[in-house]
């Protein structure tokens, strides 16, 4: 085994958490060491806009198995669609959302809801504020405050304007406010003009499945992780995959960890202070598998909380044929909101369920441009119309006929975090490198489930007042952020380490030199995508973990 030189840091995963991090105590004079199990360089000329390679070969995206327990049926797949490389992350769509302050107080706010494990986060948005602000500059985030009335306080403009948007959206625009409704265009992670070497967005259509070749759309490896190798700090090391912390055996103390990198070598990294960063599931994961004498359950698994409180978002689909050209297909999926249907505001109005979502709408149903991705989503995550035959001659007819007169409606809502919602190691399974592959026990709240329908339901009558004159809608066959990597609470951030893994600065419970980044920290996981508020905390614990490691 090759023991590497020792370092201040080595961070472990180097997509949004990560790779600011990573980046930022370079800057601060560190000794930085980034692991990243997927390929390097990995910048976005590295992935491709053909169609073959993303949407059927799926070359760009992870493929070790993984279990997923769905109200108590089990199913072996890669159900986390994570993109793999230095640098993500490149396949996501590019909202960036600051979560609304009742997002932190949902206990406070509404109660907890029996069967539930809610609880308040032990920071607010007020606490958050200034953390948003940086994180928003360093991506680059562009949208046009002040449009809706239940935007989260701001202090100043977003940092570039709202990307052009395609005209057809209007009809989405006129239908929600004669619904009563307040539309916007989200805040997104894409430039709508130049910014140092990153290219404004021209609005090719392929955000969501592909990297941008402009660097319009923001990841890691444009907007952080420069900005640390330009220290000479910095080192990153990708293709090596992390099994396992390494503990001291007579004091139990976190001294580093153990890889594998693809070409079989195995190695140790020791560091002063090591940070897990890699997705929230496998975070959990990796503290589950690092076992020894002074931690028998994992590590910061003392109390049995590793892995539990796992939320995804809830999610469902409509769509629409219009008679008119729409071309939705030539814009990001950054095209009209509503927040209406967010946070209490159905159960205050006497809906069954407590937390809400936001409705996405004025994108392809398959989220990017691209003929073959719609034609192959039909049938499938994109429910077809009455009338419209399955396969066949009909079907490529009416394939040819929608895919420029469409548009979708996506849902994505908040789920409850349950205790028993979680991460386990699977008993049987073997991943690539021979470790528990990852098994994730999931059950919907009953009140998740009261939301989903409601939300489905609205997404059709947004499209039944746009005009639409083919319409079909269904919930998601999973939990709705699964396939975008919306996984949160497995390791849960708070005061009390009976019921926490992590401090507000994802400090692990017990140590002083252990430390979780990413959602895996959300208490719980508000009806908005996750990417800018897990930016938000990674610079928010720069500073704890540069003292830890002095």
């Amino acid at each position: 085994m090759i023991i590497d030189e020792h370092v201040d840091v080595v961070v472990v995963g180097l997509g949004a958490a990560g790779g600011t991090i990573a980046a930022a105590l370079a800057e601060r004079g560190l000794d930085v060491v980034g692991l990243e199990a997927g390929p390097q360089p990995a910048r976005p000329d590295d992935y491709t806009d053909d169609e073959l390679v993303n949407s059927v070969d799926r070359k760009h995206l992870w493929t070790d198995p993984e279990v997923l327990d769905f109200e108590g049926a089990a199913t072996t797949a890669t159900w986390l669609k994570r993109n793999r490389g230095v640098g993500g992350p490149f396949a996501w769509s590019g909202f960036a959302y600051r979560f609304h302050p009742s997002d932190f107080r949902v206990a406070s706010t509404v109660g907890i809801p029996d069967g539930s494990s809610v609880e308040d986060w032990p920071i607010d948005y007020d606490e958050m504020t200034p953390w948003y602000e940086a994180a928003e500059q360093l991506i680059g985030v562009s949208g046009d405050a002040g449009t809706y009335p239940f935007e989260p306080p701001r202090r100043g403009p977003f940092p570039q304007r709202p990307v052009r948007r395609v005209p057809g959206t209007t009809l989405l625009d006129d239908a929600a406010r004669s619904l009563g409704w307040h539309p916007y265009q989200p805040p997104a992670a894409i430039l709508s003009a130049a910014r140092g070497e990153r290219s404004g967005c021209s609005r090719c259509g392929l955000c969501t499945n592909y990297a941008c070749h402009r660097d319009a759309k923001a990841s890691s490896s444009v907007f952080a992780l420069p900005l640390g190798l330009r220290t000479g700090r910095l080192r990153l090391a990708g293709d090596t995959l992390v099994t396992e912390v390494v503990c001291d055996p007579v004091s139990g103390r976190p001294r580093g960890v153990r890889y594998l990198r693809s070409d079989g070598t195995a190695g140790e990294q020791p560091a002063s202070v090591v940070v897990l960063a890699n997705n929230a599931v496998y975070v959990a994961k990796l503290l589950l598998q690092s076992t020894s004498t002074h931690h028998r359950r994992g590590l910061g698994n003392d109390s049995d909380q590793v892995g539990r409180h796992l939320t995804f978002h809830t999610g469902g689909v409509a769509w629409g044929v219009y008679d008119e050209q729409l071309h939705v297909d030539s814009g990001p999926a950054q095209q009209v909101a509503v927040d209406d249907l967010n946070e209490d505001r159905p159960w205050r109005a006497g809906a069954g369920f407590r937390r809400g979502g936001v409705l996405h709408g004025g994108m392809p149903v398959s989220f990017a441009g691209g003929p073959l991705l719609f034609a192959r989503a039909l049938g499938g995550m994109a429910p077809l119309p009455a009338g419209v035959p399955a396969y066949g001659q009909g079907l490529m007819e009416f394939a040819a006929h929608a895919y420029t007169r469409h548009q979708a409606v996506y849902s994505l809502g908040e789920d409850l975090p349950q205790a028993d919602n979680r991460v386990v190691l699977d008993p049987e399974r073997r991943d690539s490198a021979g470790t528990p592959a990852v098994r994730m026990r999931y059950r919907r709240h009953p009140e998740d489930i009261a939301q989903i329908e409601h939300l489905v339901a609205a997404s059709v009558r947004l499209l039944e007042a746009s005009g639409a004159t083919m319409i079909a809608s269904a919930p998601s066959a999973v939990p709705g952020g699964m396939f975008a990597g919306h996984a949160h609470g497995t390791t849960r951030m708070g005061t009390d380490p009976a019921t926490s893994v992590a401090d507000d600065r994802g400090l692990v419970h017990g140590t002083t030199n252990l430390f979780v980044a990413g959602a895996g920290l959300f208490v719980t996981g508000a009806g908005l995508n996750p990417m800018l508020t897990i930016t938000a905390l990674a610079l928010r614990a720069v500073d704890a973990i540069a003292d830890a490691a002095r």
